[in-house]
């Protein structure tokens, strides 16, 4: 029985969950069509080609807006059924019971498709993996139907869709418990044959692509890593030949070869390696107390000796007892290794992670204005607002303060003045520049303004 299933993009980052949902619902032909949820007219879009379900894979950021939207169709187009799939849905086993929601699916799309097309509805259904080779995404439909998408400068690729680490403010706990240990390990932690890489990225080249972002939480993650990043490494370099980057972590850094570093080195442009947090209160409540800052340390000039350019991120705001002496903290260190670029974000705690779990217990206030937007510098956690102030602000000028080695007591003195929506929204755009200038280069300087009008960013 064919049905139609209308999937629905929202943000200004590739939906990459629904682009292989988009694959397994071809496989078996089903027609599809991507709307894109941000435009003005969506409804009427939807609405015009009736489809039998419409599909929502939201993050929290935007799981709100994604009921809504649902609600709006089902007004009109009384028989679609809704979809939900993703990380929030995932967490939150209570979205069946809101209006607008008809089917959860939790884990993935694989085994699911005849119990949706047969569900009563108000039904949760259970996805299993399938082998990672034979989850095979749909590009080329998603890149006709979001052209801001197909069009952007930065596209994603992952070769595993886990993590080894088990960080509190991350749903990896969550995840690990559902499949178990051993498939967990087996599906989520097993790398796709390069092959079907290339193949998924050779799409990137029909568009205006800049840089690929390499996904994985790790790209040095597995014990035959040496032997990957080269076959990979090569693949790469003949039949696709974009600039890239990917994500590390101070770990794994100190644990590869020096040929693996070698290898990384003609892969990237850059890395970004997630710092988080230096002190031990913070790492104690982050669950990595296997990092320390002499492991950053380390970790940090061995790249640079590689030549591997390295963008430090952090995380600020954490309910502890010192949040700005702590996000302080973790600038003089970057400072200290002469860093040539980080990135802060406030923390946002997500629902399902032991973080959020360890905060109910807490009874830690969260703070309603968060719209889990990392740009507008305001997090999850509750503080009195001279702190609120304090650590908005040292997210929106962190970059700043290590780019150009200010003093802590000027530090101190920046962030207690009140910034304006407008520079707010223009220190947003410096960081995010910068950024883009260290992972590639001064000619994306000139294709900025361009950049920005694919995206929209709330500051």
């Amino acid at each position: 029985m064919i049905k139609k299933f209308g999937l629905i993009h929202l943000g200004n980052d590739e939906s990459y969950g629904l682009v292989f949902v988009a694959g397994e619902l071809l496989k078996y032909g089903h027609k599809i069509r991507w709307f894109d949820g941000d435009s003005k007219n969506i409804i009427r879009q939807i609405v015009k080609w009736e489809p039998d379900f419409i599909c929502f894979s939201p993050l929290t950021t935007f799981f709100q807006q994604s009921v809504e939207l649902s609600k709006d169709v089902k007004k009109q187009l009384l028989n679609v059924r809704s979809i939900f799939g993703g990380c929030h849905v995932f967490a939150v086993s209570e979205s069946i019971e809101l209006e607008g929601v008809d089917i959860v699916v939790k884990g993935p799309v694989y085994g699911t498709l005849d119990k949706i097309i047969n569900s009563p509805g108000k039904e949760v259904i259970e996805g299993h993996p399938i082998p990672i080779e034979d989850m095979i995404p749909a590009r080329r439909e998603y890149y006709a139907d979001i052209l801001r998408i197909a069009n952007r400068h930065r596209k994603y690729i992952m070769s595993h869709f886990g993590c080894k680490y088990n960080c509190s403010y991350c749903s990896t706990s969550r995840v690990r418990k559902f499949y178990g240990p051993q498939l967990y390990k087996k599906y989520c932690l097993t790398r796709r044959p390069i092959q079907n890489l290339i193949n998924e990225a050779i799409f990137f080249l029909k568009y205006d692509t800049k840089e690929v972002s390499l996904e994985d939480d790790d790209i040095l993650f597995g014990s035959d890593i040496e032997e990957w990043l080269k076959v990979f490494c090569s693949a790469w370099k003949k039949e696709i030949r974009l600039p890239c980057y990917a994500n590390v972590s101070p770990l794994t850094v100190l644990n590869v070869s020096d040929k693996t570093l070698r290898i990384l080195a003609k892969l990237v442009n850059s890395v970004q390696m997630g710092v988080q947090v230096v002190s031990k209160e913070s790492l104690k409540l982050f669950n990595r107390l296997a990092q320390n800052e002499k492991v950053v340390e380390s970790a940090y000039k061995r790249l640079t000796s590689f030549g591997i350019p390295v963008k430090m991120e952090f995380i600020f705001g954490l309910p502890i007892k010192d949040p700005v002496g702590d996000a302080i903290a973790s600038i003089k260190m970057a400072q200290r290794l002469k860093a040539e670029f980080i990135a802060a974000f406030p923390l946002m705690v997500y629902p399902g992670t032991d973080l959020s779990i360890w905060c109910e217990e807490k009874n830690i206030k969260q703070n309603p204005d968060c719209t889990s937007e990392w740009h507008t510098g305001i997090g999850s956690i509750k503080f009195d607002d001279v702190t609120e102030r304090r650590i908005k602000n040292l997210t929106k000028m962190a970059t700043l303060f290590v780019k150009y080695n200010i003093s802590e007591r000027w530090i101190r003195s920046l962030i207690d003045m009140e910034i304006t929506e407008s520079a707010s929204r223009k220190l947003s755009e410096c960081q995010y520049l910068e950024s883009l200038v260290f992972r590639g280069g001064g000619d994306i300087e000139k294709d900025f303004n361009k950049i920005l009008s694919k995206m929209n960013f709330k500051y």
